[in-house]
C-alpha cells in the first residue's frame, strides 16, 4: 500500500489534482468570508 501511494505521488498528473483541489479550497473561503464585499452594490439599501 505505501508503494503504491508513492507512486501515485511521484506521478506528474498527481501535483495538478493537488493544486487544483488547493485553489478550489481558497477560493471558496475567500468568496464565503468576503460575501458582503462581493455583493455590497447590489444590496445596498437606499432609503
Amino acid at each position: 500500500m505505501i508503494e503504491t501511494m508513492v507512486n501515485w505521488a511521484g506521478q506528474s498528473s498527481t501535483a495538478w489534482w493537488v493544486l487544483s483541489v488547493a485553489v478550489l479550497v481558497i477560493l471558496f473561503e475567500a468568496i464565503r468570508t468576503s460575501k458582503d464585499v462581493f455583493w455590497a452594490d447590489m444590496v445596498e439599501d437606499d432609503d
